[in-house]
């Protein structure tokens, strides 16, 4: 629901989303993207509610240690950014996916986070 302030533009938005993600900064990466979500057109909407339940998800497994949570949503955020392949306002996804699906089975496999390994393993996000 929208304030009736504009949020940020969706390019700098998804850009400055990107950035700190890709600084392990989650939750930060996910309030970008939130506000960018609130104002944009339907078009764009789905692909930012992807990129939150990433961010989301990710911020679960390595600040909370909520492994089953963290599964549920990043299993959403593929999902839901597969219609946006192979990319999308300069967001290579059809990396990002191929580079989450493998980490995902990780997770479920691991089960419970571990700091230094998540750290390794967590993939970044590409520009295209």
């Amino acid at each position: 629901m929208s304030d009736g302030v504009a949020g940020p533009p969706i390019a700098v938005a998804i850009r400055r989303g990107v950035r700190l993600f890709n600084h392990g900064r989650y939750f930060s990466a996910q309030q970008a993207w939130e506000a960018a979500w609130q104002d944009a057109p339907a078009e764009d909407r789905g692909f930012l509610e992807g990129l939150v339940q990433l961010a989301s998800g990710l911020h679960l497994r390595t600040r909370r240690g909520a492994t089953r949570g963290a599964v549920h949503l990043l299993s959403q955020a593929l999902v839901t950014l597969e219609d946006y392949r192979p990319a999308t306002h300069g967001v290579d996804v059809e990396a990002l996916v191929a580079d989450f699906e493998p980490y995902l089975t990780w997770i479920r496999e691991l089960g419970r986070p571990h700091r230094m390994l998540d750290r390794l393993r967590i993939p970044s996000l590409r520009a295209r």
